[in-house]
């Protein structure tokens, strides 16, 4: 095949060249029959042409009228002229002969002028012979390809149709690449992921299996064939594959799930298919594939209903796992955050047999990481874990890497030479609230507005002190759009409980509602500033959830709301995924109820702060000579007050 195109290329180059050869000579024997002396003249102007300088067109044809001009030669583009003078010797010299560039416009006038004079006018080719013969060329080869190479590119695409991707001889469209799995023998212990000591149980569990797997057989049980662990980003998933590979002496061969997805129809069945062909090469192994929702999403989902290429991928994996294929001493490890989307299939017995859940720490284990994470930095005293553990509630390991990470760079920023406790607060309001502006605000008006809208939060605060406890307030404003903000958290015992009571919600909502109802006691409801608008997002969302999903509504105490917290459709919106699910009615008393509690939050609020008002307003003056106010400050005040 490739010959042939070859012969075939060649044969049409040199019919081109001949074709154009042929039309060149007989342009010339078209001119030979105009004069006899053509040639010699077009020979000795190529002799010149490069010494010649372009002259005035104007200069020219005053020449012309003054039959000084023996001929005059137009050449075929109409864009350059060349006069040759009458008298000069038997050898002609260059300054014989005047070389003008012309517009195709004046032409008629040219030939008008050369009649009057009697000049003789011809239009012919006057480029060199050399330069005749590469324009034939270029444009044989032009005409040539303009029609060679879209009748290749088809050949081409029906051969790799028929023969199937990744068998083309000829390469014109080659396959990309694929991505080798990331092959490697983890050194890395379980103890050095400090999480949930539930979490490490299982995984020791696992462990036992692979390394006992005879005394397991004695009795009849069977190793999982896969292993998913499920849970929010950052929370160390990774490193505990890693480290059940490294315990076990196991190759761990990790991929991402995006990968298995490609443009060309069966290239993620074989990246699969290839996947376990070098895990039973490298036994025991240990298969990892991170954020496997990216293939392994419910089949059949979405408005296409098609069945895709992502399908065939799963459908792949799905019999790698419990086919007929051996696959002893080969464990299957998963990682993703969303396994409410993953295909049942994926998930039953004999797949993934084991989910281990691996959830955000608790206070003791964020105790753990963070002195993991210290042991490898230079501190300038003993820190107080427990302080930070408490301060960091919610935090996955990967953000408390990333605090300790952002204090280093605080200390060399501020040239130490160690890590001070300091930076790590401050970096902690740093993820919290965002960047703080170093420029103060300069207009007393809004520093006092700030200052009364958040001191309406803090005050509420101090006041629910049977569930919040009050950290700090101030009036910097951030890069977030905050002009000022209010640290605090709920009681450890009810973060350790995790069961908030309705009560402890409408607190909150008071809480949320208290820079608003503090700007409308001191300014008036006329003018209040649109610096609530964060408070009301955040006082309605969590009134809908009271509402819609917590049962702590009046009419519809029992009621539970999917299009609240819905993501089971992975491809369709939430709205769009539940659908007209309840009638007008239900949405009415669900909008009311939420809107009754924000609005008893709001007014309550008021009535708190109204009846405190001298405290109020001396407490947010402080805070506005103060910029910043601490727990310590606020109760010294209290304190000073009531001496």
């Amino acid at each position: 095949m490739k010959l042939y195109f070859s012969l075939f290329f060649f044969t049409n180059i040199v019919n081109g060249l001949i074709s154009f050869k042929t039309i060149s000579i007989s342009k010339r024997k078209t001119s030979l029959k105009i004069s006899d002396d053509y040639l010699e003249d077009i020979s000795n102007f190529q002799k010149f042409k490069y010494n010649l300088v372009n002259e005035n067109y104007n200069d020219m044809i005053q020449s012309i009228m003054d039959k000084n001009v023996q001929k005059i030669l137009v050449d075929n583009d109409f864009k350059e002229m060349v006069t040759i003078d009458k008298l000069f010797d038997k050898e002609p010299l260059y300054n014989n002969f005047h070389l003008a560039n012309i517009n195709p416009i004046i032409i008629p006038n040219l030939v008008e002028k050369a009649a009057d004079a009697n000049t003789p006018i011809y239009f012919v080719d006057l480029a060199p012979e050399s330069l005749l013969f590469v324009k034939d060329l270029f444009n044989g080869f032009i005409s040539f390809t303009s029609y060679i190479i879209p009748l290749f590119f088809v050949i081409s695409l029906l051969t790799r149709l028929s023969n199937g991707f990744g068998q083309n001889p000829f390469q014109m469209m080659p396959i990309i690449a694929k991505k080798q799995p990331e092959f490697l023998k983890p050194n890395i212990s379980l103890a050095e992921w400090a999480g949930s000591p539930e979490v490490i149980d299982e995984c020791k569990e696992i462990i036992s299996y692979i390394e006992n797997k005879e005394k397991f057989k004695e009795i009849g049980a069977e190793m999982p064939r896969g292993i998913l662990l499920e849970g929010p980003p950052g929370t160390g998933k990774t490193l505990l594959a890693k480290a059940i590979a490294s315990e076990t002496n196991s190759s761990f061969i990790s991929v991402s799930g995006s990968e298995f997805v490609e443009l060309f129809v069966g290239m993620g069945a074989s990246r699969v298919r290839d996947l376990f062909k070098m895990a039973r090469e490298n036994r025991p192994a240990i298969i990892f594939i991170d954020e496997i929702d990216a293939v392994g999403r419910q089949r059949g989902a979405g408005i296409n209903m098609a069945n895709d290429e992502r399908e065939q991928t799963l459908n792949q994996m799905l019999y790698e796992m419990d086919g007929f294929n051996n696959n002893d001493d080969i464990v299957v490890m998963a990682a993703t955050n969303r396994k409410d989307i993953l295909d049942k299939a994926l998930l039953r017995p004999g797949r993934f047999d084991r989910i281990i859940k691996v959830p955000v720490p608790d206070k003791l284990s964020r105790e753990k990481i963070l002195d993991v994470y210290l042991k490898k930095k230079k501190m300038e005293e003993p820190f107080d874990l427990s302080a930070i553990a408490e301060l960091t509630d919610g935090f996955s390991g990967a953000e408390l890497k990333n605090l300790i990470n952002e204090a280093s760079i605080l200390s060399v920023r501020n040239n130490e030479t160690s890590i001070k406790e300091k930076y790590i607060f401050d970096s902690f309001e740093k993820s919290l609230v965002g960047l703080i502006r170093k420029t103060p605000i300069d207009s007393f008006e809004t520093n006092q507005r700030v200052s009364i809208h958040e001191i309406g939060h803090a005050l509420l605060v101090l006041k629910f002190d049977k569930y919040f406890d009050f950290q700090k307030v101030s009036i910097q404003s951030t890069y977030n759009g905050a002009g000022g903000y209010t640290i605090f958290s709920e009681k450890p015992e009810i973060k350790k409980g995790g069961l908030y009571t309705k009560d402890i919600f409408k607190k909150r909502l008071i809480i949320t509602m208290g820079g608003k109802a503090a700007e409308s006691i001191y300014y008036g409801d006329e003018n209040v500033s649109m610096g609530a608008v964060q408070d009301l997002k955040t006082a309605n969302s969590l009134a809908k959830r009271m509402i819609g999903n917590f049962g702590m509504g009046d009419k519809l105490e029992v009621f539970y709301n999917d299009d609240i917290s819905d993501d089971s459709n992975p491809f369709l919106g939430r709205s769009l995924a539940i659908g007209n699910k309840y009638s007008d009615y239900t949405r009415e008393i669900m909008d009311k109820e939420s809107l009754e509690l924000v609005k008893e939050a709001y007014l309550e609020a008021k009535n708190i702060l109204t009846n405190d008002y001298e405290t109020f307003i001396e407490i947010s003056n402080l805070l506005q000579n103060n910029t910043i106010l601490y727990k310590k400050d606020v109760d010294n005040f209290v304190k000073n007050k009531n001496a």
